[in-house]
């Protein structure tokens, strides 16, 4: 199993250095990934107890770090597609996957928040039907030229985009990995038809593993297709966080990594021993309040890890 983390992205203390040192140091420290999220922006009302003093952009955050790394690879959890329109998410993911050498992957959802859908100009009700063609649109844009797409929500005349993608799919065509973090039943077909792999975040290890393998049984079932990878990202509070754990982020209850690294490591092996692919620890919400050291202790302490998920 694979084990990457979440490079800093909230807060002040997400500054060059710190992003730097951390993504070159879970490189050397044997981490499989480096991971960001997406957030357009925080409405003021409701108020969230979560709201980030700051938060960087996805995208241009992978390819800064791509610069300081040469093996680990670089993933989106999740890029929300009502922001954005195919052709130039295509262009953002193949210029990341040129910059890094082939080590982009594109983990896409829907989020939740209907405001930044309205700043987005996007139809919120139509989101689950827009982003199944948006994934169409998305690997047309990546084929060789000419590329064309017609579609309810999307129109590409025939053009020629670039740059393409330096990964190429079972078929040999440029393509670049694109994980389905759908969580709702739509979502779940949609990911078993369209995506390269599931992903989920929150939950604990029981209730993802249940909505993965209902995904993973449509994909091999109903669609043909082979065994789909399962990606679990998970909040993790590392021991020294000066923030604790909340009851529910927004309306929703989550799950939570916390307690001794020993511990930790428990479910590291649970997760390896249930067929997870990759579990990546993302402990962002949790040290936005810190200091510059609290991310270059987390490596540290985080470490033991990744011999225990690679089956040490």
């Amino acid at each position: 199993m694979r084990l990457g983390l979440a490079l800093p992205q909230l807060g002040l203390a997400a500054t060059p250095k710190v992003i730097r040192r951390f993504a070159m140091e879970a490189e050397a420290a044997g981490f499989d990934s480096l991971w960001v999220h997406e957030r357009l922006f925080n409405p003021q009302h409701p108020p969230r107890w979560d709201e980030p003093g700051r938060d960087l952009s996805p995208l241009e955050l992978l390819s800064f770090a791509a610069a300081v790394t040469d093996r680990v690879r670089l993933g989106t959890s999740v890029i929300t597609l009502g922001y954005h329109r195919p052709i130039m998410l295509a262009k953002q993911a193949a210029t990341l996957d040129v910059l890094s050498e082939g080590r982009a992957v594109l983990g896409i959802g829907l989020g939740l928040n209907k405001e930044e859908y309205r700043q987005s100009d996007v139809d919120y009700h139509t989101r689950g039907k827009r982003s199944a063609e948006f994934i169409h649109a998305l690997r047309a844009c990546w084929k060789d030229d000419p590329v064309e797409f017609r579609g309810e929500f999307f129109d590409i005349p025939p053009a020629s985009t670039s740059p393409k993608p330096v990964q190429r799919h079972a078929a040999g065509e440029p393509a670049i990995p694109i994980i389905g973090g759908f969580s709702s039943k739509p979502g779940q077909r949609r990911t078993a038809e369209l995506c390269d792999g599931w992903q989920t975040a929150g939950k604990d290890l029981e209730t993802a593993l249940e909505q993965y393998r209902e995904a993973d049984r449509a994909a091999r079932e109903e669609f043909g297709r082979g065994r789909l990878p399962c990606y679990w990202r998970v909040w993790a509070i590392p021991p020294f966080s000066p923030r604790q754990a909340p009851k529910q982020m927004g309306d929703r209850v989550v799950a939570y990594w916390l307690g001794s690294i020993a511990e930790m490591a428990e479910q590291v092996a649970a997760a390896r021993d249930a067929g997870v692919d990759e579990v990546i620890m993302d402990s962002n919400r949790f040290l936005e309040d810190g200091t510059e050291d609290l991310w270059d202790r987390q490596i540290e302490a985080f470490a033991p890890l990744v011999e225990v998920a690679h089956g040490g």
